[in-house]
């Protein structure tokens, strides 16, 4: 019985976690790429290509790579428009290019948009 309730506990503290990094990815997405990818990653025809359920599948290092060198899952470069965030700085970031850990919040939200 106590380990029900333990594995009960976890699973609780692992939902909460994911929840709050879903919520500072949704917030970086929504600040720094939904003007272009749509609001919730489902892409914008003309503009910019879908994330939710396309780029979430990449690995984190792929999905950093294309954020931070604009190269894609194949080894493209991206197109023009898309900025190359090493060389930018998120709203917010002061300049800095975007952290691991925003990157991967952002990862993490296209993988349940909503």
């Amino acid at each position: 019985m106590k380990l029900v309730i333990v594995m009960l506990g976890l699973c609780c503290y692992s939902a909460l976690a994911s929840a709050g990094d879903n919520s500072k990815g949704k917030e970086l997405f929504q600040t720094n790429c939904a003007a272009c990818h749509g609001e919730h990653g489902e892409g914008k025809h003309g503009v910019a290509p879908r994330l939710a359920g396309d780029a979430s599948r990449w690995s984190l290092k792929l999905f950093e790579r294309a954020v931070l060198s604009g190269v894609d899952d194949n080894g493209r470069k991206l197109k023009l428009m898309m900025p190359h965030w090493q060389n930018g700085s998120f709203k917010g970031d002061n300049g800095n290019a975007p952290s691991k850990e925003e990157i991967a919040a952002i990862h993490q939200y296209l993988k349940h948009p909503r």
